[in-house]
């Protein structure tokens, strides 16, 4: 078994989309923390998942939504335009858990997204 298990706050709102062969599925940003109070280190993460999970993702998640996502990680490499190695980590869903209790908890939002390099909690 290959499962990863994260809890962190919801960076980029769901983005509802379909594949080529018709199925829907969504996609959004989730910030994790891996440092300390004195050195604090936010690393995000790519979340997708479809079918009835996507639904549900859709209609609830929210930008600083505090969220434990579990499901298969997949990494990807690219040259970015400043022609800079990037590595990326994206993670199917097949489980989501909300683990905030309402929406008052959210941060700042800046066109639907948190600020660059800003930590969403």
């Amino acid at each position: 078994m290959f499962k990863l298990i994260c809890t962190g706050n919801v960076g980029k709102a769901p983005t509802q989309r379909a594949n080529n062969a018709g199925e829907t599925f969504v996609t959004f940003s989730l910030g994790v923390s891996i440092g300390t109070k004195q050195n604090p280190k936010t690393n995000w993460v790519e979340i997708s998942c479809n079918g009835k999970l996507a639904e549900v993702a859709a209609k609830y998640i929210v930008v600083g939504s505090k969220i434990l996502v579990e499901g298969f990680p997949t990494a990807n490499a690219y040259i970015n335009k400043e022609n800079k190695a990037v590595g990326t980590l994206r993670i199917s869903a097949n489980n989501i858990e909300f683990l905030s209790s309402n929406k008052s908890e959210h941060t700042q939002e800046v066109n639907g997204n948190l600020k660059d390099n800003e930590p969403p909690f």
